[in-house]
């Protein structure tokens, strides 16, 4: 009996040790603090500023462009009746269209992007990313193929060049009798036909220099003698003296070929050489004073400039004759002084046989490591291409449609702006009347804000008071929801801003600016007097389908801009994440452009421990 006794004193015991200890860990838990929440939502957003007014009856209006340009188009005269809207003239709007366009091109790209992500992979992407993977693998086996064929080629590369080598070592056993070895006289006789050929050539260079400085031949620069170096008279005189030095070179050179053969000795030859040799020289600078004296010409009377460039495309085309001439024969000449040195030319080329054919079994290795590697190389592009088949199969990620659909709001908002540009350049009637001014042209060149037109209406107005915090959301044109206290607040009636006073107004000192708002046509139907209270709604700026949340969730930390993300709601965790914000509209809600998603719950309070 004691024994159950005291094994219920211990159960006991071990259950109150439990339940305190349970007790102590729950004690020691962080508190969840007190916050509330609320979902990031896409709606539409509109910002409006609100204000009272007072009816006016009549109004005259006077106002312009709100920007500058030329006037292109006038569509009205004064004593016209319009009606509101109406298009009174037009300036230049070139640039404008060209932006707005360009604009709604950008959109219609942003937009197909965030389409196309939110698509997912088409059929024929599927098929394209799969058709890559096999590319990728036939290029696999290309190059384990082009492994083979590079082995095959140095090989044979190798074996040209082992067969060099021997021709090489052939061609020395060749060189005997020195001086008049074949070698010396096939030299000799390559030399005779070039210094023929190079006499021809001097010879055609000489007339195309008599053509244009008509030293020989009179009348071959009648058409243009009196204007030929007008610029720089020195040019054409350089060019007469340097014309006779050739002419007597060329007929020494001449009389010296003449009586060449291939046989001639060589002593005959070197001494005809040199003669022809001095002969091109001077011919060389002949044709640069003549081309510079052609560059002192200028196209007058007779002379063209298309002429005048057709001589001096000849003179730059005999140029290069004679300069090949010049290359020719020092070519001709250092061939003859290898032929004498054949033996050492022989050893030179036996050596550089060897070199070939040892450059050639390194750039065998080379080549075949390189194709080894493009194997490498293309290994890796497989894998690539598997992993692109991998990326375009997966489903879209949150961040990226996050990321498209704020591109698509930015696109919005620029052709937005590129629109109402685009109507700055209408100068359009803010309300029913009748022309009374219009001091504009077409053709003349207009100022932003200069008053050019004026109409007077017989509607009602009314005058409002906007404070400097909201006159800069007010623009002319905007729309208008209008009550009268006179009518209840269950009649509406719609209008538009139609002139905003640049001057301000301090009022108790407060600083204002008087804005007046024109009734539309439905307004007729009540009997609306001046002096009436008006109480009036302007819509200053309206976007659609954006994510909004609470202004009041949207903290500035740094110089930036943050909201804090609930990421677990039991515990109230959450973390700070940088947004760019947009409109700030009505409700208390600002637009988020990037930085969140939709549905994510946002902290728009939290209670400080």
């Amino acid at each position: 009996m004691k024994f159950f006794k005291k094994k219920w004193v211990l159960i006991t015991l071990a259950v109150v040790v439990l339940l305190g200890g349970i007790v102590f860990a729950t004690s020691r838990k962080e508190p969840v603090p007190e916050f509330s929440s609320q979902a990031v939502e896409r709606r539409d957003l509109s910002q409006i500023v609100s204000e009272t007014g007072s009816v006016e009856a009549s109004l005259e209006l006077t106002y312009g462009w709100e920007m500058s340009g030329k006037v292109v188009e006038i569509l009205k005269t004064v004593g016209d009746t319009v009606t509101s809207t109406d298009v009174i003239a037009r300036i230049a709007n070139a640039q404008q269209r060209a932006r707005y366009n360009e604009a709604a091109a950008a959109l219609s790209s942003a937009q197909a992007r965030l389409n196309l992500e939110l698509a997912g992979p088409s059929d024929e992407g599927k098929l394209k990313a799969e058709a890559a993977v096999a590319q990728e693998e036939a290029a696999l086996v290309q190059a384990e193929a082009n492994v083979s064929k590079v082995e095959a080629q140095t090989s044979a590369t190798i074996s040209t060049a082992e067969k060099a080598v021997d021709t090489a070592k052939n061609n020395l056993q060749f060189v005997v009798d020195g001086e008049e070895s074949d070698l010396v006289n096939d030299a000799y006789a390559d030399l005779v036909n070039t210094l023929k050929s190079a006499v021809t050539n001097l010879g055609n260079a000489l007339t195309e220099a008599d053509n244009i400085l008509g030293l020989d031949n009179e009348f071959a620069n009648d058409d243009f003698e009196d204007v030929l170096g007008v610029v720089d008279s020195s040019t054409l005189n350089q060019a007469k003296n340097s014309y006779y030095q050739a002419k007597s070179s060329l007929s020494a050179a001449q009389a010296g070929v003449v009586s060449l053969s291939t046989l001639s000795p060589h002593d005959a030859v070197d001494a005809t050489h040199m003669t022809v040799a001095e002969a091109i020289s001077r011919m060389q600078t002949l044709l640069l004073h003549v081309q510079q004296t052609l560059n002192a010409t200028r196209p007058i009377g007779d002379l063209s400039q298309t002429e005048l460039d057709a001589l001096k495309s000849g003179v730059t085309t005999v140029q290069g004759y004679i300069d090949t001439s010049a290359s020719t024969l020092t070519n001709s000449v250092q061939a003859i002084a290898a032929a004498r040195t054949s033996l050492t030319s022989y050893q030179i080329a036996y050596d550089k046989a060897l070199s070939d054919l040892e450059q050639a079994k390194k750039q065998a290795m080379a080549d075949i490591a390189v194709a080894a590697a493009q194997v490498t190389a293309q290994e890796a592009n497989l894998l690539q291409a598997k992993a692109s088949y991998d990326d375009v199969v997966a489903p879209p990620r949150n961040v990226d449609v996050a990321s498209l659909r704020a591109d698509v709001a930015r696109q919005s908002a620029l052709l937005a702006a590129a629109r109402d540009d685009l109507a700055k350049t209408e100068l359009v009637a803010l309300a029913d009347g009748v022309v009374s001014t219009l001091d504009v042209k077409v053709g003349e060149n207009v100022v932003a804000n200069q008053d050019v037109l004026g109409i007077i209406s017989d509607g009602f107005s009314i005058k409002v008071d906007i404070s400097e915090a909201d006159i800069s959301k007010v623009s002319v044109e905007d729309t208008v929801r209008i009550t009268l206290d006179a009518y209840g607040d269950d009649v509406f009636f719609e209008g538009s801003v139609v002139d905003i006073e640049p001057a301000q107004t301090e009022i108790s000192g407060v600083v204002y600016y008087n804005i007046t708002i024109l009734f539309d046509g439905e307004a007729d139907a009540y009997e609306i007097r001046s002096g009436m209270t008006a109480n009036v709604d302007i819509l200053t700026d309206r976007k659609e389908n954006v994510l909004v949340v609470p202004r009041r969730a949207v903290l500035t930390q740094d110089g930036k801009k943050i909201v804090r993300v609930v990421t677990d709601t039991e515990k109230g965790i959450f973390e700070e994440r940088d947004v760019e914000t947009g409109l700030s509209g009505d409700d208390g809600l600002v637009e988020i452009v990037s930085g969140v998603e939709e549905g994510e719950e946002i902290v728009t309070f939290l209670k400080e421990v």
